[in-house]
């Protein structure tokens, strides 16, 4: 309930915040900001914001998203959205009254549709032609951004090691990162192909013998073995900048529960560079939580 709770307070602080932007501002709609005249932007940001409250207060209880709570996030977010609409609608009505041609006040689903048929993009500061029936659509597409946008932040804590006993979101951190093959270079020699390749293929072995150490040292509980084999090769640093410009290199991570100490190390072979980047996850070594606290301290 207190993660609910939070989820509302942000979202009704956040749809605050933006009826306030509307009332205070000109020409400064955010829930109207589109991307590509498609994705709705600006939901997705105002989502973002609303649903953080769900996702702060997991993280700092350590109770944790599960499906059910995603599912109860998403409705809840759906209901803000709906909350939010009726509200601006009464205050608009306590204002400026809005009647039909017999001269009674116009209902909330007919205001409804006038806004979606009325639904027009800017054309360069001035005002395109109505949609009609599509701006129920767009209109769609920025309540699904909002709800949407809602979940981004519980979703990722799902994904989110997590300690089971003592219910809290485990730590992580890098720990070293191992050179798995040379500098690029051009070669166009055959001759010097073959060495480049030879080259490559020692570095790798090079990065699988330590990662075997590592696994080694781990099954014994050896924290200390584990801190001395992943001296040479820091994370961080000027030596850690130059490996990880390397075409491929061995990322050790550490996952840990900051209370019981229950952790592992978790392995990871990195390809590529800028948005040729690829991480392929290998197995994990489960610590003790003794060889843990050599890690982390």
């Amino acid at each position: 309930m207190l993660v609910l709770l939070a989820g509302v307070v942000t979202s009704a602080l956040t749809l605050l915040g933006v009826w306030w932007l509307d009332v205070h501002t000109k020409d400064f709609h955010i829930m109207g900001w589109y991307a590509d005249y498609v994705i709705p932007a600006g939901a997705i940001l105002v989502g973002l914001s609303a649903g953080s409250g769900y996702g702060i207060v997991s993280y700092l209880t350590g109770y944790r998203i599960r499906r059910g709570l995603l599912w109860s996030v998403l409705v809840l977010q759906l209901g803000a959205y709906g909350a939010a609409q009726y509200l601006e609608f009464r205050a608009l009505m306590a204002e400026t009254p809005l009647v039909d041609r017999a001269g009674n006040e116009i209902s909330f689903a007919t205001y409804y549709h006038a806004t979606a048929m009325s639904f027009r993009w800017d054309d360069h500061g001035r005002p395109g032609q109505p949609l009609g029936a599509w701006g129920y659509f767009f209109l769609g597409l920025g309540v699904l951004g909002f709800a949407a946008g809602g979940v981004i932040a519980p979703a990722i804590l799902m994904q989110l090691p997590y300690c089971e006993r003592c219910q809290l979101y485990m730590k992580q951190r890098n720990l070293a990162l191992i050179p798995a093959s040379v500098p690029a270079r051009r070669v166009k020699e055959p001759a010097a192909k073959d060495a480049l390749a030879a080259e490559n293929k020692a570095a790798a072995g090079a990065a699988q013998a330590v990662l075997d150490q590592l696994v080694a040292f781990a099954a014994k509980g050896d924290g200390r073995g584990i801190a001395s084999a992943l001296g040479p090769y820091p994370a961080a640093g000027s030596d850690g900048r130059k490996a990880n410009r390397l075409p491929s290199r061995l990322r050790i991570g550490l996952v840990h529960c900051r209370n019981c100490g229950a952790g592992h190390l978790l392995p990871a072979m990195i390809t590529g560079q800028g948005r040729g980047i690829r991480v392929h996850l290998l197995a994990r070594a489960d610590l003790t939580p003794d060889a843990t606290h050599v890690l982390t301290t």
